[in-house]
């Protein structure tokens, strides 16, 4: 059995060109390549990277013990996505106040927090940041300041939850 470490998504495609080819042809469960995930560039890519690893498992190309520990990241960056592009831009409407649309899109953002923080506790790296963005949230909207003075502030932590590289163990 051959054996592959990926250390980023490009590692991942490149497996892909390998197996894909071998799997059509229908190889033997014997001939499969053992992957390692050691680590990805950032959460930001990690739904993709999971896709694409599962994908190869399905064609029984690859057997890995990471996939469920990257299925989490997945998730975490599926969330981050929709917080990001879903959630924070009625924030930053200058115009918005803070009352109907913005105190749902608020709500969902807290939501949004609890279940990042679940999920990062597995995820090494990841915790402080989600419990950052928690406290963010909490600390501002018991105020009512979240938008004024809040909103840049999670803007970055965001930003730099989904440029966390991953690291599995």
């Amino acid at each position: 059995m051959a054996h592959k470490v990926i250390h980023s998504h490009a590692d991942l495609e490149d497996l892909q060109g390998i197996c894909s080819p071998r799997a059509q042809q229908g190889i033997r469960s014997d001939e499969r390549v053992y992957v390692r995930v050691v680590s990805l560039e950032s959460v930001r890519i990690a739904h993709e990277s999971y896709a694409l690893l599962r994908q190869l498992v399905d064609l029984k190309s690859c057997l890995t013990p990471h996939l469920d520990l990257l299925s989490l990241v997945a998730c975490l960056s599926l969330e981050l996505h929709k917080v990001e592009h879903d959630l924070l831009p009625p924030l930053q409407d200058q115009e918005a106040r803070l009352e109907g649309r913005v105190v749902q899109v608020l709500l969902s953002m807290r939501n949004s927090a609890t279940t990042l923080l679940r999920l990062a506790e597995s995820v090494q790296g990841i915790e402080e940041l989600c419990g950052l963005f928690e406290e963010e949230l909490d600390d501002g909207a018991v105020s009512g300041r979240v938008k004024e003075e809040r909103v840049p502030h999670l803007v970055k932590l965001i930003s730099d939850l989904m440029a966390t590289p991953v690291r599995i163990s």
